[in-house]
């Protein structure tokens, strides 16, 4: 164990109780898809609510993209509970539809504009919203914007945050030594980063149909499905949600002004390619800007810092406003086997390896360092399930099954704070199910996810398909309760009228609205 973890460990384990109040919530995407597979062309169910204005659900990219969002809570099960029950309130207003519970979409169509933009009404605020997905179509191609993952945000508390600072004897200001810790999570948690795709990514294949006129390298399963023998998220590749622009846009991950500069001037810099498409073509606009940036989350990154933005607020806004209120992870693809997209053991596992990635040494990012964690990210990303597989790591070729048991026994000893603080034995009983993966290859979601398909003819769609059914069968098996049914209910309407009242008080053209906003 590194000698920064043990010191931080000794004064936090007998004072384990200031982790309680730990906070978490989730964001999980999945596409919605018609009877016969394909993706939805109707309108988000209003049945559901304003898309703009719900506080729990809304969409994505696309109008068939649904995004679930549950509030942060002081218990794994109560989030989770949560996120399942917003789950059978979409299944009982959604008809014949059901939800895709793979990362990698399948049956989308063939040409990207069969892929419906997400809408939000005529209010300005929700034009910019559609505006910014078309912008980023027309930079990227709608297809990669179908992707789906599940987002953990995870916050710990102030009486842990007071008590390391008085333990460390600091008399920074207590947001800025909060905001430098992040930080230190921020990186620890990039450098550790392959592990998690290897655990958790459970996207080893993928619909030709997604690939159609790229070029991939992927081998053929069968008639329409491509797959890597040994991959583990294909959603993390360069096939995935990346591109060439933003491989060489670098951010700094060493202070939060650097960070928030280095976004704002990519939101600032026209970038050719861009400026080629132009922002209006015959009157009609095609992107918000010709920049490197749109907006801020147009950059994507394997974990954001965040705080909660007020309205008309932009993410950097908050950050340099009130810094930094908790983390995001977002590298963690839908596990398909289980209905809401995520199990507990993984949410347990996660919040131990964020607690590791803040109390571990963490130096800051050389600029050489940057070029590294791509490298081992496309390693493990293609070729993580490889028997013997070597990952670079300081500029050497490491053993991959014993640098992650290493890193794994370290969390051993976070997870025992853990389930000292929270009185359970989940946390150290999540560790040992990710060493059984490290040590049985065969029991990681990517090699079940290919098992499985097996079952269906290697079909990638078959496999996605069928277990989209078990699931919509699960939810509507067991109804909401009434109170439930009340609450999702009432927030739909009072939704609804909510995206009403901002339509109704607009003021401003668009062309005056958009100016002001990107400014």
């Amino acid at each position: 164990m590194n000698a920064q973890l043990q010191q931080q460990l000794a004064w936090l384990s007998p004072q384990a109780t200031v982790l309680k109040n730990m906070r978490r919530g989730l964001e999980k995407e999945a596409l919605r898809m018609s009877k016969d597979g394909m993706i939805s062309q109707t309108e988000h169910p209003r049945a559901l609510g304003s898309a703009l204005t719900h506080p729990h659900i809304t969409t994505d990219y696309s109008e068939a993209l649904i995004e679930l969002i549950t509030p942060a809570t002081k218990s794994i099960d109560e989030t989770l509970d949560f996120l399942e029950d917003l789950h059978r309130f979409c299944y009982q207003n959604m008809g014949e539809e059901r939800l895709w519970l793979n990362s990698m979409p399948c049956m989308i169509g063939l040409e990207d504009s069969q892929i419906p933009l997400a809408y939000y009404g005529e209010s300005n605020i929700g034009k910019l919203k559609t505006l910014y997905r078309h912008g980023l179509g027309v930079r990227y191609g709608r297809k990669m914007q179908t992707i789906a993952g599940i987002h953990y945000n995870l916050s710990f508390p102030s009486e842990f945050w007071q008590a390391w600072q008085q333990a460390s004897q600091n008399n920074q200001d207590p947001q800025e030594f909060i905001n430098e810790k992040y930080f230190a999570l921020i990186r620890n948690f990039q450098r550790h980063s392959f592990l998690l795709l290897y655990l958790l990514g459970a996207s080893p294949a993928v619909c030709a149909c997604f690939l159609l006129g790229r070029q991939h390298g992927l081998a053929s399963l069968s008639a329409g499905t491509l797959y890597q023998p040994y991959a583990t998220s294909l959603r993390m590749s360069r096939l995935g949600y990346q591109n060439t622009v933003q491989r060489d846009l670098q951010v700094s991950y060493n202070h939060l002004p650097d960070y928030i500069d280095n976004l704002s001037n990519a939101i600032h810099t026209p970038y050719p390619p861009f400026a080629d498409i132009g922002v209006k073509k015959d009157g009609i606009y095609q992107q918000m800007n010709a920049n490197v940036l749109q907006i801020e989350n147009e950059y994507y990154g394997l974990i954001r810092p965040k705080q909660t933005t007020q309205r008309g607020e932009k993410p950097t806004q908050a950050l340099k406003a009130r810094g930094i209120e908790y983390i995001e992870m977002r590298c963690v693809d839908l596990n398909p086997f289980s209905p809401i997209g995520i199990d507990k053991p993984t949410a347990h596992f996660l919040e131990v390896y964020a607690l590791h990635s803040v109390l571990s040494d963490s130096e800051f990012f050389a600029e050489d360092e940057y070029h590294e964690l791509s490298i081992r990210q496309e390693q493990m990303v293609e070729q993580g399930r490889a028997p013997a597989l070597q990952v670079t790591i300081n500029g050497q070729a490491a053993d991959f099954k014993t640098h992650a048991l290493t890193l794994l026994n370290e969390m051993r000893a976070v997870a025992l704070v853990l389930d000292e603080s929270h009185q359970t034995t989940r946390y150290s009983e999540s560790i040992d199910q990710q060493i059984a993966k490290i040590e049985h290859p065969e029991l990681t979601y990517a090699a079940q996810v290919l098992a499985e398909m097996a079952k269906h003819n290697n079909s990638f769609f078959a496999f996605g398909a069928a277990i989209a059914e078990q699931h919509r069968d699960y939810f509507l098996s067991q109804p909401l309760s009434a109170e439930r049914v009340a609450l999702f209910t009432e927030q739909a309407q009072e939704s609804l009228a909510a995206q009403k009242a901002i339509e109704d008080s607009d003021t401003l053209s668009f062309d005056a609205f958009l100016a002001e906003y990107i400014k």
